[in-house]
Parts: C-alpha cells; sequence; structure tokens
C-alpha cells in the first residue's frame, strides 16, 4: 500500500505536467497563427488560388464553417481543442483532406529516419566514449572527445548535401530522394544523426568519465579487470540516468529536425508537411502537426520519469526531483 501511494504520488504531477504541455503548446500555436495579419482563410486561399482569387463572400461562409473558422476565437479555441481531444484535428484547407488522415500517412516516414539517427547517434556516441575511455595516451583521448562536437558545428542544410554529393551522386551507392525504399532512410537518418549523437555524447561521455574517478572503478582497476568489463558493467550503469534525460530532450530536436532533413532530401514525412502547410498558410494542418508532435514529447518525458522511477527509487520520495536537479546530482 506504502508502494501504491509512492507511486500515485510521484507520477499523479507528472501526469499533470503532460496535460499542461499539450495544452499549453495547442494554447500557443492557436495564438499564434490566429494572431498574424490578415485573415488566416483568406491567407490560405490566396496562397491556394494566387493572389487574384476572388470568393464570394456568401461561400467565404460557407468556408469558414467548413474548416471549422466560424464564431469567435474562443468558441473556435474549444471547439477545435474538444475536437482534437477526440481524435478530430479538422480539414487541410489545402488538399480538402481530413489532418488526421495526412498525419498517419506522413508520420511513419518520420518515425523511420528519427529511430535510425537515434540508433546511429547513440551508439556512435557509446563507441566514442569507450574508445576515450580506453585510449592509451591522452592526446588521443582529447582527439576523439573533440570529433562529436563537429556533429552540432556543422549545419544539417549542409551535411545533407554534402552526403548527398559523395554518396549518392559520385558513389551512386544511396539514393538522394524519396522514402519509398528502406535504403533511402539511410542518408537522412545520418544527417539527423550527427547533431544528436553530439547532444547525447555531451552528457553520456561527462557522466562516464566523472565515473571513472570513482572510488569502485579504482578498485577495480587495481584488481586487474579489464577496460571493457569496467565500462559494461560499472560506467554504463552510472551513466544511465542522466542519458535517459537527455534521450527525452531529443526526442523534441528530432522532431524539429526532421523539418530541415525531410526537405533537402525531398522526403515525405511530417517535417515537410509542416513546412507545405506554413508556406500555404494552412492553419489546420499547422495546429495539428504541432498538437500531435508537443503530445509526443511530453508522453516521451512522462515515459523518461516513470523510467526513472523504476531506475532510482530516491525520486520517487516526495514526488520525485526536477529533471536539472536529479542531473546536478549526478554531477
Amino acid at each position: 500500500m506504502t508502494q501504491v501511494k509512492a507511486w500515485a504520488g510521484y507520477l499523479l504531477p507528472k501526469l499533470g505536467q503532460f496535460l499542461f504541455v499539450v495544452v499549453a503548446t495547442y494554447t500557443l500555436v492557436f495564438v499564434l497563427v490566429h494572431f498574424l495579419p490578415g485573415d488566416p482563410l483568406i491567407a490560405a486561399l490566396a496562397a491556394k488560388g494566387g493572389a487574384s482569387t476572388v470568393i464570394d463572400p456568401a461561400e467565404l461562409d460557407a468556408l469558414r464553417v467548413q474548416y471549422g473558422l466560424d464564431g469567435s476565437l474562443w468558441q473556435q479555441y474549444f471547439g477545435h481543442l474538444i475536437a482534437a481531444a477526440q481524435g478530430d484535428l479538422g480539414v487541410s484547407i489545402s488538399t480538402g483532406v481530413p489532418v488526421t488522415e495526412m498525419i498517419a500517412r506522413a508520420f511513419p516516414f518520420s518515425v523511420q529516419i528519427a529511430s535510425l539517427a537515434l540508433l546511429f547517434g547513440v551508439t556512435s556516441a557509446v563507441l566514442i566514449t569507450f574508445l576515450a575511455y580506453a585510449a592509451p595516451w591522452p592526446w588521443l583521448r582529447q582527439l576523439l572527445l573533440q570529433i562529436p562536437p563537429f556533429g552540432i558545428a556543422v549545419p544539417a542544410f549542409l551535411s545533407g548535401l554534402l552526403l548527398i554529393s559523395v554518396f549518392a551522386f559520385s558513389l551512386g551507392w544511396l539514393p538522394s530522394a524519396g522514402a519509398r525504399s528502406w535504403d533511402a532512410a539511410i542518408l537522412p537518418a545520418i544527417t539527423l544523426a550527427l547533431p544528436v549523437g553530439a547532444l547525447f555524447f555531451q552528457v553520456f561521455s561527462s557522466a562516464v568519465l566523472e565515473a571513472q574517478n570513482s572510488p569502485f572503478v579504482f578498485t577495480a582497476v587495481a584488481k586487474g579487470v579489464p577496460p571493457r568489463r569496467i565500462f559494461t558493467k560499472h560506467l554504463l550503469r552510472n551513466a544511465m540516468l542522466p542519458s535517459i534525460t537527455i534521450l527525452g530532450l531529443l526526442i523534441g530536436y528530432l522532431a524539429g529536425g526532421t523539418a530541415v532533413v525531410e526537405t533537402v532530401f525531398s522526403r515525405d514525412g511530417i517535417g515537410r508537411m509542416t513546412v507545405n502547410a506554413v508556406l500555404a498558410r494552412d492553419i489546420n494542418v499547422i495546429q495539428g502537426v504541432v498538437l500531435v508532435v508537443g503530445a509526443i514529447y511530453a508522453l516521451v518525458n512522462l515515459l523518461v520519469d516513470v523510467a526513472y522511477g523504476f531506475i532510482d527509487p530516491r525520486t520517487r520520495i516526495g514526488g520525485g526531483l526536477p529533471s536539472r536537479a536529479r542531473l546536478g546530482a549526478k554531477k
């Protein structure tokens, strides 16, 4: 019973944070798109049909009802929020297709490159950290530690164009565009993995190198335990908590990063769909995509908090600690 109360006290505030993030995300994007200069429906129709588009006022009123843009701002706000809670994200002004259906079609393509990017980035960060830990010379360790930050320094559009030029046009090993074959996801995933791996590396390597100076590692070294065993058995476990936290944050980064990568590689997905919606002033698609991405980001962070509760039961005491405090405690 005590465990149930501890879990309830720990999880209820997290669930409240999840709902707050989702509603706040929806509110922010609603305010932004509705307070831009001009009528959003007329702007979207002009972007679709050209600046010379002429629409009858009666037809315009009918279109407002069709796309859920009639009534006051409060009526639209609560009407869209209630409909979204029921799974209805409205109809695209540009295509006339339900936004839910558009997102369902594009979502698997974005998940494919985001998952591969996370796998490539995390694997390379762990491998480089291990090589730096096991390096016999200090200069080699410092050299390895300086490699991952290049992933953040180089913009995604530039690294993507370089990868296309080398592996698609020069060598012809991989396709440069499209999303219909499995190998078409490799170059976009590598492009996205460079900054993702660099961000993960900053937290993971710091945790590992700090744990390296711990007494238990000193004892293991004195006993003659091989570096690979010390790394996998002791250092990985101690670096797990801060690494899980940064993984949750990287999900949000991946959601934004797909917009650039999918545009560079002419690839279908949530990111490219969002760029097209912004250019067409299609506010129903913009609101729907941002709400879904925000909900996924909040859900991932909720799962991270639940994982924290399992990995370190001390975080459940008193409802857990804020993320930054937890990271600081590990440092």
